[in-house]
């Protein structure tokens, strides 16, 4: 299985209005998030990167091919990492919809039971986490682990064969020979495909809780600053069929609840 990098796209004006963004097109990364972008491919530049995917929001993508472009790579668009659909609620402002007398009792619902919580005319929180997973699933099986051979140098001198000798020589594993065994096949040596996938802060924390196995109604738990790195490294074991995961969280810039 790849080594997943789920990247948050770099700050936005937008992002410090209070309102929900949701699909809105047109937002871009500002000044800051341009420098945090910068930070963020100078940190990921000298390590080895197989792709890059990004929802088809611009902040994402404006953070995405930063990333991709010491590595030759194009980006690769994945609609389906894109933010949680907001409907009716897109573009307005939090203060607005916890207080409005028709929202407030809905908006309770997303900050205190988000599995319950679906979006008038938008998308359910729950319906997100599915959308997502499925999306790094598939991202993940169209990246396999690669083979890698290994090459050994043989550095011993060459002798010259003698008639004695070649007539003598018999091969150490020649199963044809008395006594000798049988070489042994070789396991051939797997290096996962380290596979960058540039997106939202909820859609990352939802993403989180599931590898992790959190309830989801614990999800906004998981902290995602602008142009964070968390890595999620997906192992199975061939014998046992068991599952191992190991996430990492790395901030690239200053910690921020923006």
């Amino acid at each position: 299985m790849p080594i997943l990098l789920l990247i948050r796209h770099a700050t936005n004006d937008f992002v410090k209005t209070g309102r929900l963004p949701g699909h809105s097109p047109n937002i871009h990364l500002n000044e800051e998030g341009i420098a945090q972008a910068v930070s963020l491919t100078q940190a990921l530049s000298k390590r080895k990167l197989h792709a890059v995917y990004a929802s088809h929001l611009e902040r994402a993508i404006e953070t995405a091919f930063r990333v991709a472009a010491p590595h030759g790579l194009p980006v690769i668009i994945r609609p389906a990492m894109a933010d949680i659909d907001n409907g009716d609620f897109t573009g307005k402002s939090i203060k607005e919809i916890s207080e409005g007398e028709a929202t407030k009792d809905l908006w309770k619902v997303v900050v205190e039971k988000p599995s319950d919580a679906k979006f008038p005319n938008g998308e359910g929180m729950l319906d997100m986490q599915a959308r997502v997973v499925g999306a790094l699933e598939a991202i993940a099986a169209a990246h396999p682990d690669l083979v890698v051979e290994d090459i050994v140098e043989d550095k011993t001198e060459a002798k010259p064969e003698t008639a004695a000798s070649v007539v003598s020589a018999t091969p150490p594993n020649d199963p044809g020979q008395p006594g000798a065994a049988a070489a042994e096949p070789k396991e051939p040596r797997k290096e996962p495909q380290v596979v960058a996938v540039v997106a939202h802060a909820d859609v990352i924390k939802a993403a989180l809780a599931h590898f992790l196995g959190m309830p989801f109604d614990l999800f906004q738990r998981v902290g995602t600053s602008p142009a964070s790195i968390s890595t999620v490294m997906l192992h199975t074991d061939e014998k046992t069929g068991k599952q191992h995961i190991m996430v990492q969280s790395i901030n690239v810039t200053p910690y921020s609840m923006s």
